[in-house]
């Protein structure tokens, strides 16, 4: 099963579907299944956010902008994966930060929309610490989907081996809302 986890609105889910995905996650409220994308630098804020949700559609992405936030994401099982850009790359990118990482298992999402080439090339070189990195496209707009190949392409000329991108853009999206599906209890 391939899955697309962020596009904006549900009315994208045709054109992923054209470029092969057999899933979408968008952050349109009205769908089945939707993702809520969580720009924090408190604790108090994400906790908060946390404690309103009471449905169990939402899959929850945090953006941690303070170790505090990023630590309490890692621990939370309702925060579903990391969002992960140059605002926080600093934060992350520490060697005890990425061993955090790897001990929760969470998936860490790099957002195509503004392709931030840096960003995704420090992920690759990551990449025994973060075990599950996951690319979105989070298009608005149908022209700002990619297609698996495209990703594919991007990943392994950045110097990802195949294998490695074969499995970010299939497998980790898959176990995304597998885990989902698994443990959901709001």
């Amino acid at each position: 099963m391939l899955v697309e986890t962020c596009v904006k609105t549900i009315e994208l889910r045709e054109y992923a579907k054209k470029l092969g995905y057999d899933e979408v996650l968008s952050e349109d409220k009205y769908d089945f299944r939707y993702r809520l994308s969580l720009e924090l630098s408190s604790k108090e804020e994400i906790a908060k956010y946390i404690r309103k949700i009471k449905d169990n559609k939402v899959i929850l992405f945090v953006k941690p902008l303070s170790f505090e936030v990023f630590k309490y994401s890692l621990q939370s099982p309702k925060v579903a994966a990391l969002i992960l850009d140059r605002k926080n790359i600093g934060l992350i990118g520490k060697k005890g930060s990425l061993n955090l990482i790897r001990q929760a298992k969470k998936p860490v999402e790099i957002q195509l929309k503004n392709l931030e080439i840096d960003v995704i090339y420090k992920v690759i070189q990551w990449n025994k610490w973060i075990e599950y990195p996951i690319l979105s496209s989070c298009a608005s707009k149908f022209n700002e989907i990619w297609s698996p190949l495209s990703k594919f392409s991007l990943l392994v000329t950045l110097g990802a081996n195949e294998s490695d991108a074969l499995k970010w853009i299939y497998n980790n999206p898959t176990l995304l809302i597998g885990n989902y599906d698994r443990t959901t209890t709001y």
